[in-house]
C-alpha cells in the first residue's frame, strides 16, 4: 500500500474501535468524509463508543463548509485576486469590488457552527473512545482548522461562543489575534494526542496513520503561528522540518457525498472566473493594479481554459463577463481540494529564511520546489525553471508571496496572505489588494476582509466588528 511518503489520504470507518486508515491514491474517489450530515447523529444521543464514532465522523465532515456552496474560500478568493465575478449575484458582485457589508452572511455561520460540532465529537470522544488519541487529535486539529479561517478572513472583533452541556456561552469579540491564538493552543492539544498515537501504536499501519495526522497538524500550527506574526516564520519552519513535500491531506468527493465547491462554482454554474490582472472594459484593456496574472502569465500551477475554447462553449452565467476562463486545476466534479500539503510547509520554510536575512537561502527552497514536480489535488506539476535572486528584501517578499499565490491557488490562503503584507509587512491596502476601475462599473472599494455579519447580534455581548483593519 502506498502511504504517506508519496502520497495519502485519510479514510473513515465509523463503526470500527480504531476507525482511521490510510488509503492509496485509487481509493481517493471511493473514501469520503463521512457521514455529510452530521445532524443525523444527536450530540444528546451520545452514550457509547459507536455513537461516539459516528458524531465524529459526522463532524469530520463539516471541513466541506469552508468550499461548498457560497463558501469562504470562493468568497475570500474573490474578495482577492484569484477570482472574478461572471454571475448576477450581488453579494458577490460586491465581494468581487471589495465593498461588503454585515448585513450579508458571508459563510460566517457555517463556520463558526462547525466549532460546534467538533467540540462536541471531541467531548464524546474522550468519554467513551478515550484510547483513539489519533482520532481525538485529529478532531483538535479540525477545531484549530475552523478557527484559523475566522481569523484569516473576518475582521477583528470574532466572539468565539460555545456550547456547555447544551447551554450557550456567549463569546466577547476578540482580535484575529487573539483567535490565532486559540487555534494555536488547539493545534498544540492535537500534537499531544498524535505524539501520544505514534509511540502507543502497535503495527506499522497504526504508527503511519498517526503519522499522518501529526503531519497535517503541524503544517497548520505553522500557518497560525506565522499568520500572527512573522517572527514566529523560524519557529514554524521547525515544526514542519519533517513533513515531506509529497504529503496531502485532502478533502474527498463522490457521487453520494457532494462536489467539489471550488469546480463547481467556476466550471459547472460558471458564476465565478480564474481572474487575471487585466480587464477589457469597454473594449479596451484596463489593468488591475496588484492583481497577479494567474490566467496571462500561463503558470503550470494555475492552468486555465477559455470558456469559448471548449465544445460545447462554456459561457459565464451573466453572459457578459468575457474572456472567461475555466480552472484546470480540478479537472473533475469529484476530484479532491487540499487542506493541507507539503508544499505548504515548504513554503513555511522559505518565508523562514526571508525573515532570517538568507534571501539566497529562501530562493534555494522555492526553486527546489519549482524543480519538485508535486501533485496538487490530482494534478502534477510540471518542472518549472528556476527564478533568479531578488536584489533586495522588498523584491524578494513580493517574490515569495508571488510564489505562494500560484501554488496554493483556490485553498484559501490568498486572503490572508494579503492581509499580512498589510499588518505584518507594513505595505498599504491600496499596493497590495485589486484597486482601480471594476469592470461591472465604479472603482474597487476598500475591503481587506468580511465582517463578522450582524446575525451575530443575537450575543448580547457582540454589537459589531472592533475594526476593519487587516
Amino acid at each position: 500500500m502506498k502511504i504517506i511518503a508519496d502520497r495519502a489520504r485519510l479514510g473513515f470507518v465509523v463503526l470500527a474501535a480504531t476507525a482511521f486508515t490510510i488509503v492509496g491514491c485509487q481509493h481517493v474517489k471511493d473514501q469520503l468524509l463521512q457521514p455529510q450530515v452530521p445532524g443525523l447523529v444527536d450530540p444528546t444521543a451520545v452514550g457509547n463508543p459507536t455513537a461516539a464514532l459516528a458524531l465524529r465522523a459526522g463532524a469530520i465532515g463539516r471541513y466541506k463548509q469552508v468550499q461548498a456552496g457560497e463558501s469562504i474560500w470562493e468568497y475570500a478568493g474573490t474578495l482577492a485576486d484569484e477570482y472574478k465575478n461572471a454571475d448576477f449575484s450581488v453579494d458577490r458582485i460586491n465581494a468581487d469590488q471589495r465593498l461588503t457589508d454585515a448585513a450579508i452572511s458571508w459563510n460566517y455561520g457555517p463556520v463558526t457552527q462547525s466549532r460546534g460540532f467538533v467540540r462536541d465529537a471531541i467531548n464524546a470522544m474522550i468519554a467513551f473512545n478515550p484510547d483513539s488519541t489519533a482520532l481525538i487529535g485529529e478532531l483538535y486539529m479540525e477545531l484549530a482548522f475552523f478557527e484559523m479561517t475566522l481569523a484569516d478572513n473576518y475582521c477583528n472583533g470574532i466572539p468565539l461562543g460555545h456550547m456547555d452541556n447544551g447551554v450557550q456561552v456567549n463569546g466577547a469579540p476578540v482580535t484575529v489575534l487573539q483567535v490565532y491564538d486559540s487555534a494555536s493552543n488547539h493545534l498544540d492539544t492535537a500534537l499531544v494526542y498524535t505524539a501520544k498515537a505514534i509511540a502507543a501504536g502497535k503495527t506499522t499501519a497504526d504508527k503511519a496513520g498517526a503519522t499522518f495526522i501529526d503531519r497535517a497538524a503541524r503544517i497548520w500550527k505553522a500557518h497560525v503561528l506565522i499568520d500572527k506574526d512573522k517572527a514566529n516564520a523560524g519557529a514554524a519552519a521547525a515544526v514542519v522540518a519533517g513533513v515531506p513535500t509529497s504529503f496531502a491531506y485532502d478533502m474527498t468527493f463522490s457521487a453520494s457525498a457532494g462536489t467539489n465547491g471550488m469546480w463547481g462554482l467556476n466550471n459547472s454554474t460558471a458564476r465565478i472566473g480564474v481572474a487575471d490582472s487585466f480587464d477589457i472594459i469597454n473594449g479596451a484593456v484596463s489593468v488591475i493594479k496588484n492583481a497577479l496574472p494567474f490566467v496571462s502569465s500561463k503558470d503550470p500551477r494555475v492552468p486555465v481554459i477559455n470558456g469559448d475554447s471548449v465544445s460545447p462553449k462554456v459561457p459565464p452565467e451573466d453572459g457578459v463577463t468575457r474572456p472567461f476562463y475555466l480552472g484546470g486545476l480540478y479537472k473533475g466534479q469529484f476530484d479532491p481540494l487540499v487542506l493541507a500539503s507539503g508544499v505548504d510547509a515548504r513554503l513555511y520554510e522559505a518565508e523562514a529564511k526571508l525573515q532570517g536575512g538568507d534571501i539566497p537561502g529562501m530562493m534555494t527552497i522555492l526553486n527546489a520546489l519549482r524543480a519538485a514536480q508535486p501533485t496538487i489535488g490530482v494534478t502534477t506539476i510540471p518542472a518549472m525553471a528556476p527564478l533568479p535572486t531578488p536584489a533586495t528584501n522588498d523584491a524578494a517578499t513580493s517574490l515569495l508571496f508571488r510564489e505562494k499565490a500560484f501554488w496554493t491557488f483556490g485553498r484559501g490562503q490568498r486572503l490572508p496572505d494579503l492581509r499580512r503584507l498589510i499588518r505584518q509587512y507594513g505595505r498599504t491596502q491600496d499596493n497590495v489588494f485589486p484597486t482601480g476601475n471594476y469592470f461591472k462599473g465604479g472603482s474597487y472599494g476598500p475591503d481587506v476582509n468580511f465582517p463578522v455579519p450582524s446575525q451575530e447580534q443575537v450575543n448580547p455581548l457582540f454589537s459589531s466588528c472592533l475594526d476593519r483593519k487587516a
